[in-house]
């Protein structure tokens, strides 16, 4: 049930109701799935009654879409000039490591959602589609203006190595959630970082 709210401003009630329905929703995602999971759960999950889910935040697809905005958009923020073209390329790495540290819950549903949006019939396949396509043109970015500052070898194939980037992560990231226990995602990307670093950096 949620915790007593007394006190709070309107809109801290407001966004400590949208954190819970956040949470909620990333539980049921990972037990069942996006498509199975309706608003009703959520706001049972939550504590919260349907009408007031409804009335607040509207259906189930107002919910996810927040969700997405908020945890999928951690990884493709504007690329900070101020960093050198590898540090761009390894951003996505550092931001799913820290989301690790802070939120695995949510960085699992995060990672059930973007594979359950391969299903051509997925609601969530265009959002998905066009997060991976802006992630996928930060690090071809990143490679090449790594070239441009010297953090990225001159001789690369472009194309190939954010092929190679891109699989890694994603393996990676499938490899724990179909193989949880035991399987330290921190340290696989690490040493995905480390390899990384080694194979293109200048």
């Amino acid at each position: 049930m949620p915790s007593p709210e007394r006190g709070l401003t309107q809109p801290e009630r407001v966004e400590a109701s949208r954190r819970r329905l956040i949470e909620a929703a990333a539980e049921l995602i990972v037990e069942k799935g996006w498509e199975a999971t309706t608003a009703a759960e959520i706001g049972r999950r939550a504590g919260y009654s349907r009408t007031m889910v409804h009335a607040r935040f509207g259906g189930k697809e107002a919910i996810l879409d927040d969700f997405l905005q908020e945890y999928l958009g951690r990884f493709n923020p504007h690329p900070n000039p101020a960093a050198t073209g590898m540090d761009q390329v390894l951003a996505h790495i550092d931001r799913t490591r820290d989301l690790y540290a802070h939120d695995s819950d949510v960085l699992r549903a995060m990672f059930f959602s973007t594979f359950e949006a391969t299903k051509t019939t997925s609601a969530l396949r265009q959002t998905v589609s066009d997060q991976l396509t802006g992630g996928i043109a930060n690090v071809a970015e990143g490679l090449r203006k790594g070239q441009r500052d010297r953090s990225v070898r001159r001789g690369i194939d472009i194309d190939r190595a954010v092929s190679d980037i891109t699989a890694v992560f994603f393996g990676v990231a499938f490899l724990w959630i179909a193989l949880p226990a035991g399987f330290d995602l921190d340290t696989e990307l690490a040493h995905a970082r480390e390899r990384i670093v080694r194979d293109y950096g200048a």
